[in-house]
């Protein structure tokens, strides 16, 4: 996979005026998905390989990766590649993996994402590590590790599932909410340096899905309002941004105006109680994140934390 400066050569203004206006179809499309193997990131495979696209999926179990692929067709619908996508190395490698067997990318979707809920007097500093390492530095690996070769062929489209944690905070929530906050910031940053290159950036944030997520952060989502939406709108809100160049879209809708209304009044939210967020954290359950930086230590060969 060539990787080169990532800096676009300069276009006449007539043909950079139509690279503005030109947006990708998921038809003939290579899309990769992070995250591909269970919850939103297989929902968006279902939907982009029913829009004619193949998708190259990331994830870190080769059988659930391998399941999910035979789910979609088999080989003719895409292929997989085991990485971590904290592993910076090993997730060059897997897009290489995935580029050589289905050629350059046209489409990222950087959607892994791990959460650990908790206090944060509660949290273990590892945790927070893991969840920052997976959810943002994941997303900016696999950007870079890409990008190189979309600003060369003057096409391409990331969209990053952020998340409404990342717009706005709830109690409990430091680890996930400040990893998305960051996915934010970095999206906003790279679409206003991509502009006119024919690249192009969405950020997704949903609010609550329903995928087991919150079950795996720890935390029991108990509100019977806003009800869960399921991770099948996500998808189809990936496929829309894309097809139709929008930077940012809220899933559901009214999340947007809920978002300008904590930026506005942040500092009168500090008074609420945590119940009324919707969301009781666990001290206990961080045990995914744990077990994924421990992983990553015993490949490096590091010792453990003392």
């Amino acid at each position: 996979m060539g990787r080169g400066t990532g800096r676009p050569c300069q276009r006449p203004l007539s043909t950079v005026g139509r690279m503005r206006r030109r947006t990708l179809r998921w038809e003939g499309s290579v899309a990769v998905v992070t995250g591909g193997s269970r919850g939103i990131g297989r929902a968006i495979a279902e939907h982009a390989v029913g829009r004619g696209a193949r998708v190259g999926l990331v994830a870190r179990d080769r059988d659930t990766l391998q399941a999910t692929l035979e789910s979609l067709g088999g080989s003719g619908a895409g292929a997989v590649a085991v990485a971590d996508v904290a592993d910076r190395t090993g997730l060059e490698k897997a897009l290489d993996e995935l580029t050589a067997a289905l050629g350059p990318p046209d489409i990222l979707v950087n959607n892994a994402g791990l959460g650990a809920a908790g206090p944060v007097a509660a949290l273990p500093v590892e945790a927070i590590e893991r969840v920052m390492a997976i959810n943002y530095l994941g997303t900016v690996y696999a950007t870079k590790a890409l990008l190189p070769g979309m600003l060369e062929r003057h096409r391409g489209h990331i969209v990053n599932i952020a998340s409404v944690a990342g717009r706005f905070a709830a109690p409990g929530e430091a680890a996930y909410s400040a990893t998305k906050f960051a996915v934010v910031g970095f999206s906003q940053s790279l679409a206003l340096e991509l502009h006119g290159t024919g690249v192009h950036v969405s950020l997704v944030d949903p609010g609550p899905v329903d995928t087991g997520f919150f079950e795996a952060r720890g935390a029991d989502y108990q509100r019977r309002w806003p009800r869960q939406v399921p991770a099948s709108r996500v998808a189809t809100a990936v496929l829309e941004a894309v097809e139709r160049g929008r930077f940012e879209v809220f899933v559901p809708p009214w999340y947007r105006g809920a978002g300008v209304f904590q930026a506005a009044l942040s500092g009168v939210l500090r008074i609420v109680p945590p119940a009324v967020f919707g969301i009781t954290p666990s001290e206990s359950d961080v045990a995914e994140a744990l077990r994924g930086a421990a992983q990553l230590r015993e490949q490096a060969g590091d010792d453990p934390p003392h």
